[in-house]
C-alpha cells in the first residue's frame, strides 16, 4: 500500500485536472483505504489513534471551482484570505480535527475529518469516551477497557492531540503501518446539508448533502 504522504502527493497531482465530482468522488475512493487501513497517528508512543471513519471535504478557492462551503480552513470564514497548510498538517477546528492536503498551486481546500477511530493505549487496552457512572451530572472522560472499543465523536480528540512542542521535536506523527484493505462504499457525511449558498454556508433545513465522501472500515483494529 502506498505511504499517506504519497498518496497525498498523488492526489494533488490528478485532483489539479479534476473538473467534475465524479471524478473528485474516484479520488477519494482511492485516498479512503489509505487513512483508514494504511496506517495510525502516534501519540508520544503513549497511545496509536486508528481512523475508523474518513470524511472528505473539498473546497475550491476558484468561482467556477466544486465548492463546499462547510469547510472551515478556507478563504472568506473566519480571516479573508487564509495561507494554504502543507501536507498531513493537523487542523483542531469545533468539530474536531482534520488532515489537511490543501494544495496552492491547485487552489484548493482539502481534509479528512476524522470521524470515528479507536485508541490503543501503550499497554495494549482500548480507551473509549464515556460518562464515569449513570448519574445525570457525571462527568466524562477516557475509560480504559480490555475488549475492542471505538468512538464516534471527534472532538474527543482533545484530550490527546495537545501539547504540541514549540521546537522541531514533532512527537504526533503519522506512522505508515499497511494493513490488508478492502473498499467500502462511500455515504453521505454526517450534519451535512445542502446550502444555500456556494460560498458561505447556510444549511437548508432537512436537505442532507448527498455527496458519498465518508467511508468506515468494519474490520477491528
Amino acid at each position: 500500500m502506498t505511504r499517506l504522504i504519497d498518496a497525498l502527493k498523488d492526489f494533488e497531482t490528478t485532483a489539479n485536472k479534476v473538473s467534475n465530482e465524479t471524478e473528485l468522488q474516484s479520488l477519494f475512493e482511492r485516498l479512503a483505504p489509505v487513512f483508514l487501513y494504511g496506517g495510525y497517528i502516534n501519540v508520544r508512543n503513549d497511545y496509536k489513534v486508528y481512523i475508523r471513519t474518513v470524511e472528505f471535504y473539498f473546497h475550491s478557492e476558484k468561482e467556477n471551482g466544486i465548492h463546499d462551503p462547510i469547510v472551515y480552513h478556507r478563504n472568506g470564514r473566519d480571516l479573508e484570505e487564509v495561507p494554504y497548510f502543507p501536507l498531513m498538517f493537523l487542523h483542531a477546528h469545533s468539530s474536531g480535527f482534520d488532515i489537511s492536503f490543501e494544495s496552492e498551486i491547485g487552489e484548493y481546500r482539502a481534509s479528512a475529518l476524522i470521524r470515528s477511530y479507536e485508541i490503543i493505549a501503550n499497554d495494549g487496552s482500548y480507551l473509549k469516551w464515556e460518562k464515569v457512572d449513570d448519574s445525570k451530572d457525571a462527568k466524562s472522560m477516557f475509560r480504559k477497557y480490555t475488549d475492542y472499543r471505538y468512538n464516534t465523536q471527534s472532538t474527543y480528540l482533545y484530550t490527546l492531540l495537545n501539547g504540541f512542542p514549540l521546537g522541531n521535536s514533532n512527537d504526533i506523527k503519522w506512522v505508515d503501518s499497511p494493513r490488508e484493505s478492502r473498499i467500502n462504499p462511500g455515504k453521505t457525511r454526517q450534519n451535512v446539508f445542502l446550502s444555500k449558498s456556494e460560498l458561505e454556508y447556510k444549511p437548508i433545513e432537512g436537505r442532507k448533502c448527498e455527496r458519498k465522501w465518508s467511508f468506515t472500515r468494519e474490520e477491528y483494529v
